[in-house]
């Protein structure tokens, strides 16, 4: 059994996916094996699609960016998931004239646009370049409150921050992107990791030199291990974060 790993380099860390290949999926051309399915109509209720968006916050933005949270007060209320989604646009256009005024490059932004109908407690998150102080941010959105902080890493990244805005909702999620951001795509091998070396990684899930030596200046964070019933097959997902000087 031949065994296929996807790396993705993200700002400071590593993910990598190790699955296990059939030999006609290993005569797919490289352009095809690298090409990634960006998640369709930005629907953050699919597994791949959080995925999808944790490595592209971690690829594209840094401690020097912003998380900001935005509420409605009364009598601003959007009727429609529509008025919501142009709501967010609105403060994004009003950002980007604010920068270009004082002199910034154009936002680069992620934002998680949350409705649920008829209900108070809607609220949104966009994760936006920084350059704006947060009382200026504040004014700009002008309908509610809205609570801006500086990003801030863990040994995880920003993975705590991206669970948060994309938990399951009862109501509709969705995303929508600056087009100045950098896609995450995967360097892909299928002769990096022999069967026997992912078996070795499944019985050691914790032993970090297994890393260390493919990846110097990586540290191991987490290493989930699953096997398919079926064909006895081992999925591996692995993330590593970059060591600090």
């Amino acid at each position: 059994m031949a065994y296929r790993v996807k790396e993705y380099f993200c700002g400071d860390h590593l993910e990598l996916e190790i699955f296990p290949v059939t030999r006609q999926q290993m005569k797919q051309s490289r352009k095809d094996k690298k090409k990634e399915t960006v998640p369709k109509q930005k629907n953050l209720n699919d597994k791949n699609a959080k995925k999808y968006l944790r490595r592209k916050v971690h690829l594209n933005f840094t401690n020097d960016d912003i998380a900001m949270h935005l509420t409605y007060k009364p009598g601003c209320l959007p009727a429609t998931e529509e008025e919501a989604r142009k709501d967010v646009r609105n403060f994004i256009r009003r950002v980007n004239y604010y920068r270009k005024k004082i002199g910034l490059p154009p936002l680069k932004y992620i934002a998680v646009i949350e409705y649920e109908e008829g209900k108070t407690q809607l609220h949104h998150h966009i994760i936006m370049s920084g350059g704006v102080d947060r009382d200026t941010l504040e004014e700009i959105w002008g309908k509610g409150r809205a609570n801006a902080d500086r990003l801030k890493s863990d040994e995880f990244g920003y993975e705590a921050l991206v669970n948060y805005i994309t938990k399951d909702p009862k109501g509709k999620k969705r995303w929508i992107s600056s087009k100045n951001l950098k896609n995450p795509e995967p360097n892909v091998s299928d002769y990096k990791y022999k069967k026997n070396r992912v078996i070795e990684i499944a019985k050691n899930p914790d032993d970090t030199a297994i890393f260390e030596k493919n990846y110097p200046g990586y540290l191991l964070t987490t290493c989930k291990i699953k096997i398919n019933d079926y064909t006895a097959g081992i999925h591996l997902e692995i993330k590593l974060r970059k060591l600090k000087d």
